[in-house]
């Protein structure tokens, strides 16, 4: 059946000024940043090598790397962490579902989900085998980062309350705008790209707590890649897929599509926010409030209830009551406070069958009650009912912004965590020499040095 005509603007021509165009002229030339936004990159870039490299073992990763390695390709991209060589959408693919396999990836408010999983593995296969430096490669980095933010802040908050899942659709066209900026595409060619990535951007909420959820996120990278080189080869697309009547913004949100909404003067990529703890970023504020609770003496043997507070939205993404496998657990609100005050661990380790059978933890687990916080408030609250007839109560906002003269501790912190994940699977030698070539893209002539660290066998 064909598709009934258009009276809508054609697909080819020069971009006038659409709420598409306002976006790409935003992003399209950012080739000289801020040295806090270089480094804020940097942050980006490390740990999305890390967790990736973390998760190329989980049942996901396993699964799609070999459905790709089954298919066959023309080598030309690297699978981190195994150095199996591939074509640039399967690398995007399966570096993308690593990525987010075990959900320890950054996260942006304005995005409303993680910003580097879908980004980083399109940005590294296509420039896999370029001359690209570490400069222009952070700024394409950045150009895609800061496209999610503002088309994420688009579709806030009804793209994601709808079961939208963002880091899959918005992913998608950050994707597509860092290889786009590294292929230097025109403003038309940019303009097609985001109209290619849209039309096939997809993911649901409803996938929480399955594989499914780090695969869309797999094949948001794999879309964005092949968004941008297939414009380069002169695929149109609508020039205005955000702001056309049944185009991204008008079908999948209730925002209405307006660039009011970009009113901030600072990149986005200032106010990234970090996991460390292996669950999901809604869980951490109570997470945190528990910790503060058991460092404070509070016993899990005496407590006789729990009731955890969290905004409303948290219940939609991260409450399944009784998890049955360890990524469940990650989305159980429940079960992640149980788990603190148990053990204290929260690390990808310590997320295991035998932790979520754990009999200690299963008892407070079901003491445990989520219910929705009144008001406008980010924060959750932790309250205790203690076998004394006392009461101890917390309430933690882990949404706080790095200030610059943090960034350095923030450094460290994320080493740390790389070395937590990488050395088991690469050695801590290995890990090493990753962290140092990411500390050193802002003066490298090229990023093949980078590309080598990621494959065991440094070809």
């Amino acid at each position: 059946m064909s598709e009934p005509d258009s009276d809508q603007s054609p697909t080819v021509g020069t971009v006038e000024q659409t709420l598409t165009s306002d976006v790409i002229r935003r992003v399209r030339n950012l080739d000289h940043l801020p040295e806090h936004v270089v480094t804020g990159a940097l942050h980006c870039i490390l740990d999305t090598l890390g967790v990736a490299i973390g998760g190329i073992h989980e049942p996901v990763t396993t699964c799609v790397r070999a459905d790709v390695l089954d298919e066959g390709s023309n080598p030309q991209a690297t699978l981190w962490g195994t150095g199996e060589v591939v074509s640039r959408a399967q690398a995007a693919l399966v570096n993308g579902t690593a990525a987010h396999a075990i959900d320890f990836d950054d996260v942006v408010s304005r995005m409303d989900g993680h910003p580097s999983a879908p980004l980083l593995p399109a940005l590294i296969a296509a420039a896999e085998g370029t001359a690209i430096s570490g400069r222009d490669f952070i700024a394409a980095f950045v150009s895609g980062f800061e496209t999610e933010a503002l088309i994420g802040q688009l579709m806030k908050p009804s793209h994601y309350a709808r079961g939208f899942h963002a880091t899959a659709t918005v992913g998608a066209f950050g994707a597509a705008a860092a290889v786009a900026h590294l292929l230097r595409l025109n403003e038309d060619q940019w303009a097609h790209a985001f109209g290619i990535a849209g039309s096939r951007a997809a993911g649901l909420k409803s996938m929480f707590g399955t594989m499914t959820k780090p695969l869309q996120v797999g094949a948001a990278a794999e879309n964005g890649l092949r968004a941008a080189t297939l414009a380069a080869r002169g695929v149109t697309a609508h020039v205005d897929v955000l702001g056309t009547t049944q185009g991204f913004c008008d079908t999948q949100s209730d925002a209405g599509g307006t660039s009011e909404v970009w009113t901030w003067t600072e990149r986005a990529i200032t106010e990234v926010l970090f996991k460390y703890h292996a669950a999901c970023y809604l869980t951490h504020s109570a997470i945190e409030g528990v910790l503060s609770l058991r460092k404070s003496g509070v016993q899990p043997e005496s407590i006789e209830s729990i009731t955890v507070l969290v905004p409303a939205g948290h219940l939609r993404v991260c409450n399944i009551a009784e998890p049955s496998t360890p990524l469940e657990g990650k989305f159980s609100l429940r079960f992640t406070t149980a788990m603190a005050f148990v053990t204290g661990d929260l690390s990808e380790d310590a997320f295991s069958q035998a932790t979520l059978i754990d009999p200690r933890i299963v008892a407070l687990r079901d003491r445990v009650q989520v219910e929705a916080r009144s008001g406008n408030s980010r924060s959750s609250i932790v309250r205790v009912s203690l076998s004394d007839g006392s009461e101890k109560v917390a309430e933690v906002d882990v949404n706080r912004h790095t200030p610059a003269d943090e960034l350095g501790q923030r450094w460290e912190t994320l080493v740390a965590k790389f070395h937590s994940l990488v050395d088991p699977a690469m050695g801590a030698d290995t890990a090493d020499r990753i962290v140092s070539e990411v500390a050193q893209l802002p003066a490298a002539d090229n990023i093949a040095s980078l590309l080598s660290a990621l494959s065991p066998r440094g070809r």
